[in-house]
């Protein structure tokens, strides 16, 4: 009997252009997880945590479930200023509900997911190049993995390790 196919569908804020969140996800998956030619990872660019929702989005997603049977939408969400700002909590619940609803994986970076890679926090215009360093210089082999399995939100750290366990096999 032949192994089904799985696919992941990574919903990120960033633009295709800019493409730097998808570095970041990507190098994770490639240094923890056994991906095989049984798993497909595929990047859904929303350009803002704020167009979760929005027809396009879901589009895109629609589009990259044709022809698989076996697939889970993760959405890859900046908690941004969590802790200090009621309307960044609530916009975090919101989203969280609308992927509970449609049985959709939630990870979170904490506060972003430069803060979780590096560290601290990475001004706008050096995103791209600090995401190609990262990808470039394997930075993930120096990430501490601890900080990639939290299961609540707490600065520079994720649950990223604890969803992608779920689905695929660690080397």
């Amino acid at each position: 009997m032949q192994k089904m196919i799985k696919k992941l569908i990574l919903c990120l804020e960033t633009n295709s252009k800019a493409d730097t969140d998808y570095q970041y996800v990507k190098a994770t998956i490639d240094f923890f997880y056994n991906t095989g030619t049984k798993n497909v990872i595929r990047p859904v660019y929303m350009e803002s945590k704020t167009r979760y929702r929005e027809k396009k989005v879901l589009q895109s997603i629609a589009n990259e479930q044709k022809g698989f049977d076996d697939v889970h939408v993760i959405y890859c969400i900046d908690t941004d200023e969590y802790a200090s700002n009621p309307d960044a909590i609530n916009q975090l619940a919101v989203i969280r509900d609308f992927c509970d609803e449609h049985s959709y994986d939630f990870v979170f970076f904490c506060r972003d997911v430069e803060e979780v890679y590096w560290g601290n926090r990475v001004i706008a215009h050096d995103k791209i190049a600090k995401a190609a360093r990262f990808k470039r210089q394997e930075i993930i082999r120096s990430v501490d993995e601890s900080k990639l399995r939290r299961e609540q939100y707490s600065i520079q750290a994720s649950n990223i390790l604890l969803v992608l366990d779920k689905y695929l096999p660690r080397k």
